[in-house]
Parts: C-alpha cells; sequence; structure tokens
C-alpha cells in the first residue's frame, strides 16, 4: 500500500504541475497563433522554422499533454488500488471528471496545427461520433459548425481547448486541491523536489525532441491515412471489430465505461476484486495498442514537414521538369530533344559555379524566356526551394569529382 500511496501522490505532484505549464505554455503560444483555417499553419511553421521560444512552447506544450494523460492516469489507477476511491466518493467523482476533461482538452487541441494527421484525424473522430444514434449527428454538426469541417470548425475546436475546457478543469482543481492543502505544509511539501525534477524533465525532453508538424492540411488528399495519438490508439483498434455496428465505439462502450467508473466507490470490490479490475482494464488497453502498432507495422513513416517536402520534390520534379530536363538532369528530357531546347546540365559543375540559388528560384518562380515556363502559380514557395536542394543533392558533383 506504500507504494501505491507514492505513485498516487508522485502522479497527482506531476498532473498539476504539467497542468499548470499547458496553461502557461499555452498562454505564451496564444500570442502567435491564429486560429483559422487559412493561417493555422503558417504560423506554426513560422515557429518551427525560426526557432527560440515559439518552438520550445509548442514543443514543451505537445509533450506535456502526453504527460499529463499518463500522469492522470496513473494518479487515477492508485487511488483506485489502494481503495481511496470508495473511502471518499466524490473525490474520486471530481478526479474522473478532472481527467475527462483532461482527455476533451487532448481531443480539441489535435485538430490546432491543421497539418494532414490534425485534418484527417479530426475528420475520422468526428466520423465515429456521427454514428451515434440520435445524438451523434447533431453533436459532431455542433462541433464542425456543419456537415462537414468548414472556417468555423478550428475556431469552434480553439475556444473549446483555450478558454471553456481549461476554465472548467481549472474549477474542479482548485476544488480537489483544497483538501489537501487544508492538511498543512507536511504533506506536500516534501513533494516539492520531485515536482522541481519533473519540471526539469519536462523541459530538457521539449528543447530535445521538436513537436511534431506534418504538411499542411490537403483536403484533397483521401489516400492519407489518419491515425490518433497513443492514448486513443486502444479506442481506434477496437473500432475495427465493430465496423458492422459503428454505435458500439461511438455510444455503448462511453456510456458502459463512464457508468463504470463513476459507479466504483459503490461497487463491493474488496482487494483482489479491484486488482483483478485493473489488471484487466490495462491489459486489454495495451493488447489493442499493441494490434493497433503491428497492423501498421508496413505502413510508411510520418514524414515531418522539412523530410516530406524534400520527398515531394521529387515527385514535383518529375511532374514538371523531367520533360526538358531529363532523367538524370542533363538536360536531355523528350521535350528538349523533340523542340531542339537550350536546356541546362545540372550534372555540370559549371552550371553551379554559374549559377545561385536566388537566380535558380526566380527562374522556377517566374519562368525563363520562351523556353521555360513559371511555376510560382504551382508550386509555393518553401516548395521551390525544395525542389533546388533536390537538384542539388540529386545532380551537383561533388567536389573534385
Amino acid at each position: 500500500m506504500k507504494i501505491l500511496a507514492a505513485v498516487e501522490g508522485a502522479a497527482g505532484v506531476l498532473s498539476v504541475l504539467f497542468f499548470a505549464l499547458l496553461v502557461a505554455s499555452g498562454w505564451g503560444l496564444m500570442a502567435g497563433y491564429v486560429p483559422s483555417a487559412a493561417e493555422a499553419f503558417d504560423s506554426l511553421l513560422y515557429w518551427r522554422q525560426a526557432g527560440g521560444w515559439g518552438a520550445f512552447l509548442r514543443s514543451l506544450h505537445v509533450h506535456l499533454a502526453s504527460g499529463l494523460v499518463l500522469a492522470g492516469f496513473l494518479h487515477l489507477l492508485a487511488r483506485f488500488l489502494r481503495g481511496a476511491h470508495a473511502a471518499r466518493p466524490r473525490g474520486w467523482w471530481l478526479a474522473a471528471s478532472l481527467y475527462l476533461l483532461i482527455l476533451g482538452l487532448c481531443f480539441t487541441g489535435f485538430l490546432l496545427p491543421m497539418d494532414q494527421k490534425a485534418y484527417w484525424g479530426t475528420i475520422v473522430r468526428l466520423g465515429i461520433i456521427e454514428t451515434a444514434p440520435l445524438v451523434g449527428p447533431p453533436a459532431a454538426d455542433l462541433l464542425r459548425g456543419g456537415p462537414a469541417l468548414n472556417a468555423a470548425t478550428l475556431p469552434r475546436f480553439y475556444a473549446l481547448h483555450a478558454a471553456v475546457l481549461p476554465a472548467a478543469a481549472g474549477l474542479l482543481l482548485a476544488w480537489l486541491l483544497r483538501p489537501v492543502l487544508r492538511t498543512g505544509r507536511q504533506r506536500w511539501l516534501p513533494w516539492l523536489g520531485f515536482a522541481l525534477a519533473g519540471t526539469v524533465a519536462a523541459y530538457l525532453l521539449a528543447a530535445a525532441v521538436p513537436a511534431p508538424l506534418e504538411l499542411p492540411a490537403d483536403p484533397a488528399d483521401s489516400d492519407y491515412v489518419a491515425r490518433p495519438e497513443w492514448y486513443f490508439l486502444w479506442l481506434f483498434q477496437f473500432g475495427k471489430y465493430v465496423t458492422a455496428v459503428p454505435w458500439v465505439e461511438s455510444l455503448i462502450l462511453p456510456v458502459a465505461g463512464l457508468g463504470l467508473l463513476f459507479a466504483l466507490p459503490y461497487l463491493p470490490l474488496r482487494r483482489r476484486g479491484r486488482a483483478l479490475l485493473a489488471t484487466t482494464w490495462c491489459a486489454a488497453w495495451l493488447l489493442l495498442t499493441a494490434l493497433a502498432l503491428y497492423e501498421d507495422r508496413d505502413l510508411p513513416p510520418k514524414l515531418d514537414y522539412e523530410r516530406a517536402i524534400v520527398a515531394r520534390a521529387a515527385d514535383h520534379y518529375q511532374e514538371h521538369c523531367y520533360d526538358c530536363h531529363g532523367l538524370n538532369g542533363h538536360g536531355d528530357g523528350p521535350q528538349s530533344r523533340a523542340f531542339d531546347l537550350e536546356v541546362p546540365d545540372f550534372a555540370a559543375a559549371a552550371f553551379w559555379r554559374e549559377h545561385d540559388r536566388d537566380e535558380m528560384r526566380a527562374a522556377i518562380r517566374d519562368g525563363k524566356g520562351e523556353d521555360m515556363p513559371a511555376f510560382g502559380d504551382k508550386l509555393e514557395p518553401v516548395a521551390i526551394d525544395a525542389l533546388i536542394t533536390f537538384l542539388e543533392t540529386s545532380f551537383r558533383p561533388q567536389e573534385g569529382g
């Protein structure tokens, strides 16, 4: 029991700490984030490319969210195994409600980057909600602001994520902490060192591992394979087994789960019964999560923005450049031979001595005489830069070669 009490206390302290840091980092992010479908991605990309505090705060915010989900779960689990949920039912209900609000914060924050993962993942999640009989369609329409994702969807998610849910969670947390603070400093002061260590660990992780960001959302890319965050993978996998009756995932499972969660204080469970129930749930969660990861083992990895842009540059070369510049960049493509065009040789060292990136960027964007059309209306600036990088890494001869 002492170990469980220590886990409950440590996870509780980390949960409070992570929530406070999430609120603080969220306030910082609000200074530069633009909650509109047209500008949200660009505002995050600016931070990512500029580096500094903006990129750090976003990384801290993203990693703390996962940490809070895990710490909150461990706190509830340890409290249940100790039997403290039955001794203080109201405290259990408040803690469980707070954890549900945390999951709601994760759900609404998922869309805010407006990259491919955020866009298509939200479509899948709202589609699951929509399958619930009677309540599902109006609930999904209310969240979206219509029958499909539109310009009103992101502001609604942002309002829930940045104002409504944090305010509700803060009130619940303050109410939960009242009895803890009343017990005197001797109970919570020993955990301050642990909280300090958790803060340092969170900051080091944020500095070492940047927050992920994929390509901007493309509503036309219906081939994108959406996947949820790690803590929702089990539910995603469960949904595969009830595709014929999707309302089991969207209605029956949530209602049954919430009913059991809030009824736990009144169930006559002894120590072994609590251990069996907790073990069964954790085993099911781990098994479904492992199955989801195993079945996705052959999927191509999700590339971050920079690597995806470079990978897409190869496709852009084949689509826009191959006909004139050829397979190996020698300027011997089928169009150049057919019309006797003067096409530069990217594999010649002289080309790279005589042309810099600014000149190449202008030629791709604006065209060059009658032989080369302009691609500024087809390729965004970052795609043009990536294409130049592709040309350089693929065709430019090495020094001394």
